[in-house]
């Protein structure tokens, strides 16, 4: 059974914006990671990070299936699983959270690190791109962020 109160583990230092992230790690026994691209195929995407033209060992980077978070010694579960790419950071065996024991594996970030989000969506065209961008089913990000204010000569008033 998972114990979901059992807090993030403490470190031997305080870091305020610390997070740790608990998943698996897609690219452990190849340096790609693999994606079932749907029903009635016989292939898969394969993501591999490379620098310039030269492929990078997968022990420098973790594609990463990611179940849950810690923050603050609170733990927190994501409303679907979230495929991120990790730099920087070499995972360990997961541990508080409830994820210990079971495979999990855990990456200690910081909140201000750069994340690459891989959103992967597979339907018919109508489904992902028509009905996606009808109104009011647009993602908010999709909006333009403007606001123009229409005005006389720098003045927002009539006189």
């Amino acid at each position: 059974m998972i114990n979901e109160s059992v807090p993030a583990p403490a470190t031997e230092r305080y870091e305020p914006d610390a997070l740790i992230l608990y998943g698996v790690k897609l690219n452990d026994r190849n340096d790609y990671a693999r994606f079932d691209i749907g029903e009635g195929f016989q292939t898969d995407l394969r993501m591999q990070l490379f620098h310039g033209d030269v492929g990078s060992a997968s022990g420098e980077y973790s594609i990463v299936l990611a179940y849950g978070y810690a923050f603050e010694g609170h733990c927190y579960r994501f409303d679907s699983n979230r495929v991120f790419l990790v730099t920087g950071d070499t995972p360990r065996d997961a541990v508080g959270c409830g994820f210990d024991d079971l495979g999990y594996m855990m990456w200690r970030i910081r909140a201000s690190d750069m994340l690459l989000e891989i959103c992967t969506n597979f339907g018919d065209a109508k489904t992902l791109i028509l009905d996606a961008n009808l109104p009011g089913k647009r993602s908010p990000t999709s909006y333009a962020i403007t606001l123009r204010m229409a005005h006389r000569d720098g003045r927002l008033t009539r006189d």
